[in-house]
């Protein structure tokens, strides 16, 4: 007879959940426990928000190691945020504070005492952020034989967040260095609420062998879900045509909708923009104040002050009365309690963030989740506008999410950047290092396995000319001056791109951030944390900003949000939508009223039966695509067409051009099509990631030519040309 997950796991373990009153583990739970216990598999564990992914992945993991305390660290967790390490913390606590295993956390707001203290006995599981763990090659070369040599568990939370961008590539890098110290082999199990295709994702964590990658879905991943979306259709968009009394009343509306449906109720309300968040934040609570009523809004996001941020936390974990404006810092599974409902203001940025949005709301058993989405279209003679994109992507996204759709992660882009940065840190780590074993640490037993020698060679090379690494006389590679300053920059631990900001202060406490932009020093006014405020003075030398209360404010300008390419099955969904009679059930009548206008906007643009339109002397064409695929014709548009075109997102539209010879030339390009390398290397400047700079340009242009362009263009041209 098969043991019962319960019985697997250690004695110390059963003890604890029996003190901890649990009467029974979740499905997915037992799945996984099974999985540790009867396989030798890597894990991804698939589940909703609150499903128990933690608690899945650690009861069989401090089982396995909660009788090798002497041997090092057993278990690291890899958190995206200081907070949700914080959060997770206290929740494995409570499970090892009576099985003997300690818990530490290690990122930025921990002493050096405490850190130092750690570093004499590493054991049990340490809570990490990828940058901090870069820190611990940087500056404890030494230590990390001791810290990782029985090293048997990574659990990666939150796994999608690092999946098709280099914070992912720097993370499986450090993963496969970290790894090589231990005695053993070491299991990865990642933890997500959603996947595309699930092939894609065992191919990121592990490319060499993506059979050896175990997924386990929660069966209880359906819920019930309340979904309303509501349109609002305002006056001209030109700011330079209304007045800025027509400007503040058109967002009048939206914002009596969030106070009647969220004031009062445990809610996050995501906004797309910190310059919208902060605006939204501002008027609400003015609005509030003119009807005498306790302000019950906080807000969140990246700019704000550790302070800021965690009061808001705490406000929503322990007032249910409170609702949060927030940015994507609370899109994770940061613990804030029992969220009644989700708002969300404008299109979202996916679907998987949708779906992670949505799935914030509703933990308790039994309870929906639920979101009400805010979308606002304006009248306008254009005929992009006329068609209400926003709106159509919105409802687009959210019927792909009802279809279980998601999109596929992008594993197959070229980390040029990072690998620079990785060089760095391991010759750092190492004091010196020859040729042969800095390929074989990074790319022959590492996650850089598509380069090859040549090209691996050449960025070696281009970084020995900017003064990045020297090469000894006996053959040592050993890190230059520049290489030197950069290292020892705090910014050197994160891979992403950084801003020069100032920090905002008011009577010692830190507010938040804005970034440098040229006339700070002429402003007067700010809201931040939406709070109005007056510019005493500025500090440049010490970067800060001190201000006070005010009544006067303006919005400042923060660094722009990092948008994802749109995938041609959202678009291709738009169009089946606006094309079609398909009723929308969620739609409040509005937004059925804007439907049916974009509908009718469509049909006499004849787009049923063609995917252009002539409009004067520009030319609208319908690709209904991605944006890479969208870029990629624009470029060759651009490039050897000689047309003047600009990206509609769902069309390219052609400035001063006759049809005749926009199909000509596209029906002929066909035959003599370039590659993406050729469109690449006649665009220009292509960094775009913070070591690009030191990276040879022909690999620069690959690089994009991999992640911003695509070939699969014959259909839609054949349906131009058709």
């Amino acid at each position: 007879m098969k043991p019962s997950a319960f019985s697997l796991l250690h004695p110390t373990i059963q003890n604890k959940l029996y003190q901890m009153n649990w009467t029974n583990l979740r499905p997915i739970q037992i799945d996984a426990i099974f999985a540790v216990f009867e396989s030798t598999n890597h894990l991804v564990i698939s589940a909703n928000t609150a499903a128990g992914k933690t608690e899945a992945a650690f009861l069989p993991i401090l089982s396995k190691i909660v009788d090798n305390q002497d041997m090092g660290i057993g278990a690291i967790y890899v958190g995206p945020l200081k907070a949700l390490i914080n959060d997770q913390f206290q929740r494995l606590e409570r499970l090892c504070d009576l099985s003997g295993i300690p818990v530490f956390k290690w990122h930025g707001d921990i002493s050096s005492d405490k850190k130092k203290k750690f570093l004499k006995n590493p054991r049990g599981v340490l809570l990490i952020t990828p940058e901090s763990i870069e820190s611990l090659f940087i500056n404890h070369s030494d230590d990390l034989s001791h810290l990782f040599s029985g090293l048997s568990y990574i659990v990666i939370d939150e796994m999608h967040s690092f999946i098709g961008i280099e914070r992912g590539a720097h993370l499986r890098s450090l993963i496969s260095r970290a790894t090589a110290f231990s005695f053993a082999p070491v299991r990865i199990v990642g933890l997500s609420a959603t996947f595309g295709d699930t092939n894609l994702v065992k191919q990121w964590l592990m490319p060499n062998n993506p059979e050896s990658v175990e997924i386990i879905d929660d069966p209880n991943n359906d819920r019930n879900i309340r979904y309303l979306i509501k349109g609002y259709l305002l006056g001209i968009e030109d700011p330079k045509v209304r007045s800025e009394e027509e400007v503040n009343n058109s967002s009048q509306d939206i914002s009596n909708d969030l106070i009647k449906y969220f004031y009062r109720h445990s809610s996050l309300v995501f906004i797309n923009s910190r310059e919208s968040l902060e605006e939204m934040t501002d008027l609400v609570r003015r609005k509030l104040e003119r009807e005498g009523k306790p302000d019950f809004f906080r807000i969140h996001h990246g700019s704000l002050s550790k302070t800021e941020r965690e009061d808001a936390e705490l406000q929503l974990k322990t007032n249910s009365l409170t609702s949060c404006f927030t940015s994507s810092t609370l899109e994770m599974g940061i613990d804030v309690g029992n969220i009644s409902r989700i708002g969300q203001v404008g299109a979202p940025w996916s679907v998987n963030s949708l779906v992670q949005r949505l799935g914030r709301s509703g933990r308790g058993e039994g309870e929906s989740s639920e979101m009400i989405m805010f979308i606002t279209e304006y009248e306008s003679d254009d005929l992009i506008k006329r068609l209400f994109p926003d709106l159509i992507q919105a409802i687009a996204m959210s019927e792909l999410m009802f279809e279980r759709w998601y999109e596929p992660s992008n594993s197959d882009y070229k980390y040029y950047s990072t690998f620079v940065q990785q060089i760095l840190s391991v010759i750092k780590e190492k004091g010196g290092i020859n040729l042969l074993h800095l390929f074989e640490i990074l790319i022959k037993k590492g996650t850089f396995t598509f380069l090859t020698k040549e090209e691996f060679i050449s960025i070696l090379r281009t970084m020995k000319e900017s003064d990045l690494i020297e090469q000894t006389p006996d053959g040592l590679l050993i890190l230059g001056l520049e290489g030197e300053m950069i290292v020892k920059s705090m910014e050197f631990y994160a891979v992403f791109q950084t801003t020069s900001e100032f920090d905002v202060i008011h009577h010692g406490r830190k507010i938040g951030s804005i970034p440098y932009t040229p006339g700070l020093e002429v402003r007067k006014y700010l809201i931040l944390a939406g709070k109005r405020w007056e510019i005493e003075s500025i500090d440049f030398k010490k970067k800060e900003i001190l201000v006070i209360p005010s009544r006067a404010a303006k919005v400042p300008k923060f660094k722009g949000a990092s948008f994802s390419d749109i995938h041609p099955r959202i678009r291709e969904k738009m169009r089946d939508i606006l094309l079609s009679n398909q009723k929308i059930p969620y739609l409040d009548r509005k937004g059925r009223e804007m439907l049916q206008m974009a509908r009718n906007a469509a049909q006499n643009a004849s787009l049923l039966s063609k995917n252009y339109v002539v409009d004067g002397k520009d030319i609208f064409w319908f690709t209904w695509t991605g944006t890479a695929k969208n870029r990629t014709l624009a470029k060759i548009g651009a490039q050897y067409g000689g047309f003047d075109i600009e990206d509609c997102e769902i069309a390219l539209k052609f400035s001063g051009a006759k049809i005749e010879n926009v199909i000509k030339f596209f029906s002929g390009i066909e035959e003599n099509m370039p590659s993406l390398l050729e469109i690449a290397q006649n665009i220009g400047n292509l960094e775009h990631e913070k070591y690009d700079r030191f990276v040879p340009e022909d690999l620069l242009a690959y690089a994009y030519a991999t992640k911003y362009l695509d070939s699969d263009i014959k259909k839609i041209i054949d349906n131009l040309v058709a």
